[in-house]
């Protein structure tokens, strides 16, 4: 049987998409669509704008592009200590030698001068910083960072967490505004926590320099799912979602410092954000062992840079904050019980 051509005829203008098959085409599409639609919110090309798998996407895309142009087998890469928890693995599984700035010797407050100072005397081949800091709420001036850095150095500001009083969108446009031509400036970002879209892994890179979004394009060819474009369009028409849980945990957890079960740790520059640093009274083995048996879990300090004297919690759910402070609540004054 000979070959039957199929009827019709191609409509002048239109599209037959033979390179990919139109279902991926589509999918490259929206990504477009995403970010032209963040760089009209936040006033950025959006060629310099690259959609990621989250923000955690966004952190190993830089780390990568570093790892392949450093020229090194062992990178460094510095950060603060205590800092995203995630990140420092991230970095570390990829054999980067990872140096903090040990901020609990300055209460918890990053110190810009140090941290440049210590950055410099490191030679590090990367900067990676939270703002806020995750999990303290700590802030910083992130203009005397990148000012203080020489270019060739690549900086990673990740801007992922709400906090109060902060907003994400605005610090990106600034920032990008101010330093756009600098070379190795790396603006992460993500609807994830301000939004409640973690499970649609939608999060971007926003690339000051244009050689390197489209050295980023290049080195990155995943996409993220369409239907998380589209939580992540509908994410960027609102404000965060999260203030509202935030604020009713921390004051939950202020409940708890009343009753003297617990201490927020607070730095001298700070917002309320999506998690937060504590440190309970009791923080002795059989403690840990009581959260257990609640089937309450928490970060403990060893898991990220600290000892158990801290624990970090997530602030976005309130109800749950509510069974920590309440069983340790109960825990403290089961303890005194026991000692009378």
């Amino acid at each position: 049987m000979g070959y039957r051509p199929m009827q019709g005829a191609h409509k002048p203008g239109g599209s037959v998409e033979l390179r990919t098959g139109t279902p991926y085409a589509n999918l490259i599409a929206k990504q477009v669509l995403f970010a032209a639609t963040l760089g009209e919110r936040c006033g950025i090309d959006p060629d310099d704008i690259l959609p990621t798998p989250g923000a955690t996407g966004a952190i190993e895309a830089v780390r990568n592009h570093v790892l392949r142009s450093c020229g090194k087998t062992r990178p460094s890469v510095m950060t603060v200590c205590p800092g995203y928890w995630r990140a420092r693995e991230s970095f570390a599984g990829l054999g980067f030698d990872v140096k903090a700035v040990h901020t609990k010797l300055m209460g918890f407050s990053l110190d810009e001068r140090v941290f440049i100072s210590e950055a410099q005397k490191a030679d590090a081949d990367l900067i990676y910083l939270s703002l806020p800091n995750n999990p303290t709420g700590a802030i910083f001036d992130p203009d005397s960072i990148i000012e203080g850095i020489p270019h060739e150095t690549p900086i990673a500001l990740d801007m992922t967490l709400p906090g109060r009083g902060l907003s994400m969108k605005s610090v990106t446009a600034r920032l990008y505004k101010k330093f756009k031509g600098r070379q190795n400036l790396f603006l992460i970002g993500s609807t994830s926590k301000s939004h409640a879209t973690a499970e649609f892994r939608i999060g971007w890179l926003v690339c000051t320099h244009p050689g390197d979004a489209i050295a980023l394009k290049h080195e990155n060819r995943n996409a993220v799912a369409s239907v998380g474009i589209d939580r992540g369009i509908e994410a960027l028409s609102g404000p965060p979602t999260a203030f509202r849980s935030i604020e009713e945990s921390f004051a939950l957890l202020e409940q708890g410092e009343r009753a003297n079960s617990l201490e927020v740790i607070r730095p001298e520059r700070r917002v309320e954000t999506g998690y937060v640093l504590v440190k309970p009274r009791n923080t002795r083995a059989e403690f840990r062992r009581y959260l257990e048996e609640l089937n309450i879990r928490v970060m403990w300090g060893s898991e990220f840079g600290l000892d158990d004297q801290y624990i970090r919690l997530e602030t976005l759910e309130p109800f749950n904050i509510g069974v920590f402070v309440q069983a340790i609540g109960a825990r403290l004054r089961s303890s005194k019980e026991e000692t009378r």
